[in-house]
């Protein structure tokens, strides 16, 4: 891939610097019932107002495509599978992949369910997309690789909702991790690395506020000791984790650990106004330009301001002159494997063998054909043949993947636009009944005072303990989803606020299913006791919580940091830096940055068991470095170690590679020299197209802060964090402020590309508001049929 965009970009890149954008003709446009008028305002927000809600949809389809047409084509042709039309060979592995699990075939099957009102909604932001199209005023991308886009469909903007469900679910992967740890270490090694949410920490909902019940399903047995997989299906899951993990590298899509998001809801009873406060910032993997593109619509009834998806008609996030929501991700279970024992073309199962389904692919690479079938079951794909490698015939064995995003008759985009018209409560929770999958922790929050959370989406009942994969030939399946009334929700909470941070939604009681598969509660805890410092919050407050870098795991572990006896200067000098620290991690703090260095060395201890570099989970290492644990013994040697040489030698080597790499002058220390924010874009990914397009910047935040800051623990670059903020004002709605990384603009030379990505890094935002009178010097733009 890289070698593709490499001589594309030699080839193009005098014409990517001298090539200015043709002029646009905004008059005559198909589609169009009445003018158009859109107002850019000082940062590139566009602010839409149309005479009806669908010219409103047209405009925006228009707008998007204007500022980021590319990024639109890479995203649907994702979805359906099409990279190695453009881009050759190197990504046709990545193609079968995504065309295995079939995730714009299940687009497909998605438009046919929704409403009236999405489906003209979604053929009006085509129209406005094809608009623009036609115009031939196409981003200097589509010169460079040789590429003219085709029209837009509204398929092609239902796919990259798939793809978000893809990215905001991975228990495919624990499913295989768990089923790894028990063959490795057994039940009680298994427990110990993946222990259950440690009570301490809040829970979404509180014990007070709880109001349903549900009897847990009776699982059958232990974890999965007795599955045994085949050498060749073992090797084949291995090389299909390999495929997911390069698409994220390189694509920024799949599930990665480390994700996560905030948000909390604030009433009245609790603010300097009165008036209720929400904040929200997902957290998601960076990308140039940036995921997120912010816009203001105003039609005959829509009326709406904040985040929308280049793509995808609405707002995703954000308010319109009744309610506002925010979301983080629940990470439900809502993803299987199923192993199948196979004879003859057919799966066992109790009843009987079924044949196994096949069908022919074609990717088109370089001018060619290439063909290749994919195997279907009732459970879904069998992703395991991705993993074979030429040579090998499918053996006995194999594992299919059912997931609720690629089930038919997904209404998903019914409950986002109707968020858009919602006024109260119930219109609300009627769009949240819509609502199918990712499941999502929304907070709430309207102009009566009320507040309120829920958790929609289709979570399958299940047979089996589906930590673990499932085997069909016991009769392990779905059994049915969960209602929606029993999902966790929660009105005008008895304490005055609600705080989601993907910690655990439901209280602890016996009787309760758990719909989150996060078990770390380190930002929540710290967002609680930030809300809990006073009464009298304001937007400044909530901005400064946002921005808050304070870490619960490190002073979790600092105090026993501090008991151990330095060995060596060096030593001494990394336990100094700390000593002094507010576990704030800085852009200027050398604690972090010295801290940042122990931890890794922490998160070593499990390299002779489970042969990986690292284990970062602080709910293993924040217990097993304050009160012990069997696994600090390292088995390749004859000495028994205890977990405080292992906190020794952590010292030792940390101290030693940090002054490797900064030197012994703590004051060169500073953590901006080494928490690096990368924002690549896809053509970028060699170093001479990536001078252009690509952008880095010095950031605040670690591992679990609430202005999160996760980073590769090999290089401390960060390569995911907050997406998107937002501060919500019920007190004066166009008070309210957004802002999301890099900028408007998909187009490297513009003002626009990264204007916002200083602001951003210092938590600083920018108007959110209807109002012209806020929007400053800007452009205006009318549309006219």
């Amino acid at each position: 891939m890289k070698k593709r965009i490499l001589s594309a970009a030699l080839l193009g890149i005098a014409a990517f610097i001298a090539c200015s954008p043709a002029a646009l003709n905004p008059q005559g446009l198909q589609g169009l019932t009445s003018s158009v008028s859109i107002t850019k305002d000082q940062w590139g927000v566009p602010h839409i107002r149309a005479k009806t809600d669908l010219d409103a949809f047209y405009a925006q389809g228009f707008i998007h495509a204007q500022d980021r047409l590319w990024q639109m084509e890479l995203n649907r042709r994702i979805g359906a599978g099409r990279l190695s039309e453009i881009l050759g060979s190197s990504a046709l592995e990545q193609d079968k992949f995504l065309r295995t699990w079939g995730f714009y075939k299940a687009a497909e099957t998605a438009y046919p369910a929704l409403e009236p009102r999405s489906k003209a909604t979604l053929e009006a932001y085509a129209a406005g997309v094809n608009a623009f199209i036609t115009q031939g005023n196409y981003p200097i991308e589509f010169g460079l690789l040789g590429v003219k886009p085709e029209p837009w469909k509204p398929t092609d903007s239902l796919v990259w909702a798939k793809m978000l469900a893809f990215d905001l679910s991975g228990n495919w992967g624990d499913e295989l991790e768990n089923l790894m740890l028990v063959k490795k270490l057994g039940v009680a090694g298994y427990n110990a690395l993946k222990p259950e949410y440690a009570k301490p920490y809040p829970t979404i909902v509180r014990l007070e506020d709880y109001k349903g019940k549900i009897t847990l399903p009776n699982l059958e047995g232990t974890p999965k000791q007795s599955m045994q997989l085949s050498v060749t299906l073992e090797n084949a899951m291995q090389h299909v984790q390999k495929i997911a993990k390069g698409l994220y590298e390189e694509l920024g899509i799949g599930f990665q650990k480390g994700l996560g998001s905030n948000n909390w809801v604030i009433s009245g009873s609790r603010t300097a106004s009165g008036k209720p406060l929400l904040a929200n910032d997902p957290h998601l993997s960076f990308q140039a330009p940036s995921l997120w593109y912010l816009a203001d619509l105003k039609g005959n009834e829509l009326s709406v301001i904040g985040a929308s998806l280049p793509g995808v008609p609405g707002v995703v996030l954000g308010r319109n002159e009744h309610i506002a929501w925010g979301a983080t991700n629940t990470a439900p279970d809502t993803q299987d494997l199923f192993l199948l024992e196979i004879e003859n073309g057919a799966y066992k199962t109790p009843n009987g063998n079924v044949q196994l389904q096949t069908r022919e692919e074609i990717i088109k690479v370089a001018g060619k054909e290439e063909k290749f079938n994919i195997r279907s079951s009732e459970y879904g794909p069998i992703i395991s043949d991705l993993g074979l490698v030429k040579t090998e015939l499918p053996n006995n064995q194999a594992f299919a993947l059912r997931f609720v995003a690629l089930e038919p008759n997904d209404t998903t985009l019914d409950a986002f636009l109707g968020f858009n018209y919602a006024k109260n409560w119930d219109e609300f929770k009627t769009a949240l009944r819509r609502y199918v999958t990712p499941q999502q922790n929304f907070v709430y929050a309207d102009t009566a005072g009320n507040i309120g959370y829920y958790a929609p989406g289709k979570i399958p009942t299940r047979n089996w303990d589906s930590n673990f994969p499932a085997e069909a030939s016991k009769g392990h399946n779905w059994t049915g989803y969960y209602n929606f009334a029993d999902l966790p929700n929660v009105l005008n909470p008895r304490e005055g606020f609600i705080v989601t941070a993907n910690n655990r939604t439901l209280p602890f009681t016996a009787t309760i299913p758990e719909f989150s598969t996060y078990n770390e509660g380190y930002r929540a805890q710290r967002i609680r006791e930030l809300i809990l410092e006073n009464n009298q919050h304001t937007i400044a407050t909530m901005r400064a919580a946002q921005a808050d870098t304070y870490s619960v795991v490190a002073r979790e572990l600092v105090p026993s940091l501090l008991a151990l006896k330095p060995q060596s200067e060096a030593t001494q000098r990394l336990q100094n830096a700390i000593r002094n620290w507010d576990f704030k991690a800085n852009l200027e703090s050398t604690g972090a940055t010295a801290f940042a260095y122990y931890y890794r060395e922490l998160t070593k201890v499990l390299t002779d068991e489970l042969e990986q570099p690292y284990w970062n989970e602080p709910t293993f290492i924040i217990p097993a470095f304050t009160k012990g644990s069997p696994y600090c013994d390292n088995k390749n040697t004859p000495n028994l170690e205890i977990c405080n040489t292992i906190m020794q030698n952590a010292l030792e080597n940390g101290a030693t590679a940090l002054e490797q790499q900064l030197g012994s002058n703590v004051g060169n220390w500073t953590w901006r020299k080494q928490h690096i924010a990368q924002f690549n874009a896809l053509i970028g990914s060699n170093p001479t197209i990536g001078f252009f397009v690509n952008r880095s910047i010095a950031t605040n935040g670690s591992l679990q802060t609430v202005n999160v800051g996760g980073y590769n623990q090999d290089t401390f670059r960060q390569r995911s964090g907050p997406s998107f903020r937002s501060i919500i004002d019920f007190s004066s709605l166009n008070s309210s402020r957004y802002i999301h990384p890099m900028g408007q603009s998909g187009d490297p030379f513009s003002r626009n590309y990264n204007n916002l990505l200083p602001l951003w890094r210092d938590g600083q935002d920018i108007p959110m508001s209807q109002a012209s009178s806020d929007w400053g010097s800007g452009v205006v733009l009318e549309l006219k049929p």
